[in-house]
């Protein structure tokens, strides 16, 4: 930490001081062309530069995605430093959900195209062709809707350009059978319309080898396509139609990580040629392992702009996603627990009214209407002997349909006080319906695991989340804001496995308070631009998943734990430092603990010394309570410099460098020493040659050059004992070198 401290501060002075020096020798007769550009964001549901934002809302464009090869959500946590994305689950400013109840909504939300997502799973496929993805930081759930309580990615793709006759292709190829690449049409159908098609493809090998059967996982095949239809039958109205489809194959599990001196699986695990190590990647499991993905949706967008600068938009959309799972979760060459079949159907709907005025006025507002309706039915099937038959004759099987509805009406308005002040409020009314049909039974010819349980269950909710604050104007290129914001998650239930039919299994909403200053400012004419944050959020009635004990084998299980506090600072700084150098430095500062919280899992072997206390009748667990969440670093930077000049009269050279560096975690809630994950950064470059037009670009790339080994989630291993650890390597913690090719037309 000391080291990095160092360097932080050492780094940013030398910075300071050469954009002081350079940007006083430029600014006042500094071309156009080497200003920041000026960024756009949708933030508050209507297209604002990000500096006039009262939120903090960290941005990167296609150009970012493409040069450091981000090819999904997950890999945003590389370039956001406040977000991160583990094997289980997304978190902003260290909050997230990760559960296998389906009836349980994600604490971070995904936006697609102005539709909001009700599952994460909805979220699937590349990024390509896009304009820009937004992190907005803090509850968001007054505008977007009720399953944003700690933050929303917003992804927002391009739309066809009426008139214009456009092709695009990025071919994108590197080690290890690495493939993203992706092409799109743009063509004009008249001076009315136009259409916008594309296609990807996202594949890598495997990273993880099994000894067993040489087959290979954590690997990735992904394709899919997308068509965008703008017609505009009249000067005052736009209608946009899009569909899209994405298949994904990919079969994601886990390495041995350590292996207890007295662990059964030692034996089975020389027997196979696998050493236990941070940096191993050979296992050894005879049962399937596969995760197969498919969604696919539609949406209608009608934009009308009314008499008086008003600006009438519906959004109609309905969306569909299929995820078949299974998985050998005993880590062994033998059936213990070979088969985990998940197998989910979900469907959603939803249409969005709202009314904008005119921007600039003395009186800015939103307000519209939203309904929402999501059906899901899983299917989960456990199998496998548990070490106490030699055939797998156990079994436990749950067909579960949650139905969730949602009303809302909402509205902000942002009231210009005087020249300077501005005062900002709003509201979002929510009610909320979330029916359960479970049924947890076993198949015939097997024996139960669980007792069979059928019931139907009802939860209903009605919420006013709220936000309030005001802004001020310092400068004409300085403001600074603080708002008071009160979000929502609905209610649910915990459906991953039922011990009694008498236990309550709904899990009451959850409430998040955030409290926000920030700072945005534009210096030296254009050529810097420095954006502030600091926050202090509680969680009250947190939604989280705990391991059940009183289920054998030991299950998942959600509930509301308790309550949660996160606070710290963030900043992002970008600068001009010479002729074609940009620089950008981000930085986070996260202080999240455990309030008043339930009674975690005792880590294998902990003792009553270390925490592990009788909580019931032979029931022992760890009092999380004012220690802090599991696998939240304090600290998370991110550093990028791009160079570009020309190199005569119709071609140019690029260049850019960039480090991710994040400090150390403990994943474990209960501090288990052997969960601790160092500090470690993250280095990748590319290096390129084109046209001044853009026309073409060829370019060469490394990612992680370091070979820096880090562990996406780390884990004792289920069925082992004290000193048995499992960890998730994904494609990213291995060095990898490639080539791009990218045709404008």
């Amino acid at each position: 930490m000391f080291r990095f401290k160092t360097a932080l501060a050492l780094g940013a002075s030398i910075t300071a001081l050469s954009a002081g020096q350079a940007l006083a020798q430029n600014a006042a007769g500094a071309p156009a062309a080497e200003m920041i550009t000026e960024v756009v964001v949708t933030a508050q549901k209507r297209e604002q530069r990000l500096q006039d934002v009262p939120i903090a809302v960290s941005v990167v464009s296609d150009a970012d995605l493409q040069r450091r090869n981000i090819g999904n959500i997950d890999q945003l946590k590389l370039v956001v430093p406040s977000f991160d994305s583990t094997a289980f689950g997304v978190s902003v400013r260290g909050v997230g959900t990760s559960t296998f109840s389906t009836s349980i909504e994600p604490t971070v939300s995904t936006v697609l195209d102005g539709v909001v997502l009700g599952r994460p799973e909805m979220a699937l496929g590349s990024f390509y062709d896009l304009a820009r993805v937004e992190i907005l930081r803090g509850p968001q759930g007054m505008l977007f809707g009720k399953n944003a309580s700690a933050g929303l990615v917003s992804i927002t793709t391009r739309s066809p350009v009426i008139g214009r006759l456009e092709a695009l292709a990025n071919l994108n190829l590197g080690q290890d059978g690495y493939n993203k690449s992706d092409a799109t049409l743009n063509l004009p159908l008249g001076d009315k319309a136009a259409l916008r098609v594309g296609g990807f493809v996202n594949k890598l090998d495997g990273v993880l080898h099994n000894k067993f059967d040489g087959r290979e996982f954590n690997g990735n095949d992904e394709w899919g396509g997308r068509a965008k239809l703008l017609w505009r039958p009249t000067d005052t109205v736009d209608v946009l139609i899009t569909a899209d489809y994405a298949k994904q194959d990919q079969s994601v599990t886990w390495s041995p990580y350590a292996v207890g001196a007295a662990s059964p699986f030692r034996l089975a695990y020389l027997g196979c040629g696998v050493v236990a190590s941070p940096d191993n990647i050979d296992l050894c499991i005879d049962g399937p392992q596969y995760k197969d993905r498919e969604n696919y949706g539609f949406a209608a967008q009608v934009d009308w702009s009314l008499p008086g600068g008003l600006t009438l938009t519906s959004i109609t959309a309905g969306r569909r996603a299929f995820d078949l799972s299974n998985g050998d979760s005993d880590s062994l060459p033998v059936n213990i627990l070979d088969n985990n079949i998940s197998n989910q159907d979900l469907r959603q709907i939803s249409q969005e009214l709202r009314l904008a005025s005119p921007a600039g006025g003395k009186l800015d507002y939103v307000a519209g209407l939203y309904f929402f309706r999501q059906k899901t039915n899983q299917v989960t099937d456990q199998t496998g002997t548990f070490g106490l038959f030699p055939l797998p004759l156990l079994n436990s099987t749950i067909n579960s349909l949650v139905e969730t509805t949602s009303y809302a009406a909402f509205g902000q308005a942002h009231y210009q006080l005087t020249d300077k002040l501005s005062l900002i409020g709003g509201a979002r009314l929510t009610k909320d319906k979330v029916t359960l049909d479970f049924r947890q039974f076993t198949r015939p010819g097997l024996f139960g695991i669980n007792p069979t349980v059928t019931f139907d269950d009802a939860a209903k909710e009605t919420n006013v989340s709220w936000r309030i604050g005001t802004q001020y104007q310092f400068a004409a290129k300085t403001m600074g804001y603080a708002t008071v914001s009160r979000g929502y998650k609905g209610p649910g239930f915990n459906q991953t496995g039922v011990s009694s039919p008498t236990v309550d299994q709904e899990v009451g909403p959850e409430i998040p308070t955030s409290y926000e200053i920030g700072l945005k400012t534009t210096l030296l004419q254009g050529l810097m631009v420095l954006n502030l944050a600091a926050f202090d959020t509680r969680f009250e009635d947190y939604q989280a998943q705990t391991v059940d004990r009183t289920l054998t084998p030991a299950a998942f299980r959600t509930i509301n734990a308790g309550n949660l506090k996160t606070r710290g600072v963030e900043g992002d700084l970008t600068a001009v430092l010479a002729p074609g150098l940009v620089v950008t430095a981000s930085a986070a500062y996260i202080d999240a603990k455990y309030g008043r919280f339930e009674p975690v899992s005792c880590f294998p072997g902990q003792t009553v010394a270390q925490g592990c206390v009788l909580i019931a009748p032979g029931l022992f667990g760890y009092d999380a309570s004012g220690q802090r969440l599991g696998g939240v670093p304090k600290w998370k930077a991110n550093l990028v410099a791009l160079y570009e000049r020309p190199i005569g009269p119709s071609l140019k050279i690029s260049g850019s460098a960039d480090y991710s560096w994040r400090g150390k975690a403990n994943a474990s809630a209960a501090g288990d020493p052997n969960t601790l994950i160092d500090s470690f950064g993250v280095l990748g470059f590319s290096l390129g040659v084109g046209a001044q037009s853009d026309r073409w670009k060829l370019s060469v790339w490394g990612k992680n050059v370091t070979d820096q080994r880090f562990p996406s989630a780390l884990f004792g291993t289920p069925f082992g004992g004290a000193g048995d650890y499992s960890q998730v390597l994904t494609g990213d913690a291995f060095r990898r070198y490639g080539m791009a090719l990218n045709l404008r037309y």
